[in-house]
């Protein structure tokens, strides 16, 4: 159903005119999106990550991020560059003012996309973070540690936001 919520007009026996909203939506045979505990596992460990960006402990946060990722086994100068990226934030982009996520896919059951979107003083950015579990068994419970990151970013091309 498209638009929950219908005007009616209602003629009365008395010769009234009453406008009513009738909100049909606990009348939808449309059911809500299952939970998925997986996203919501992986949205807090992105979170957290997010959190402690915003509180100047850049460095800490990609080590905990990271965790059991190709990325921080390999210590490269492009990982060495994002953390000092992301400690410049603040003088860049204006102070943390809050974030929120705004994309979160699925691509089969060992892949997921998140993306958030950072709000400074001055300039919001977009933090993307792409997990993957290597060794999927669909009846093991939701853990994020197997997850790993495989690819973390972020940019101020927000624009791009409206084209995905």
């Amino acid at each position: 159903m498209k638009s929950a919520n219908l005007w009616m007009i209602a003629t009365l026996a008395a010769g009234g005119v009453w406008l009513a909203q009738v909100d049909w939506s606990a009348y939808s045979q449309e059911s809500p999106a299952p939970k998925d505990e997986v996203l919501d596992l992986l949205d807090a460990r992105a979170r957290s990550f997010l959190e402690s960006v915003s509180q100047g402990a850049a460095q800490q946060a990609f080590e905990t991020l990271l965790r059991g990722s190709p990325l921080l086994l390999q210590k490269t100068d492009a990982l060495k560059t994002l953390v000092e990226r992301a400690g410049q934030i603040p003088n860049r982009f204006g102070r943390f003012r809050g974030f929120e996520r705004i994309d979160a896919r699925r691509a089969g059951k060992d892949l997921v996309f998140l993306r958030y979107l950072y709000k400074c003083e001055d300039f919001p950015i977009v933090w993307s973070i792409t997990f993957y579990r290597p060794i999927s068994r669909s009846d093991a419970p939701p853990d994020d540690a197997a997850w790993r990151v495989i690819v973390v970013r972020f940019d101020t091309e927000v624009e791009q936001l409206v084209r995905s």
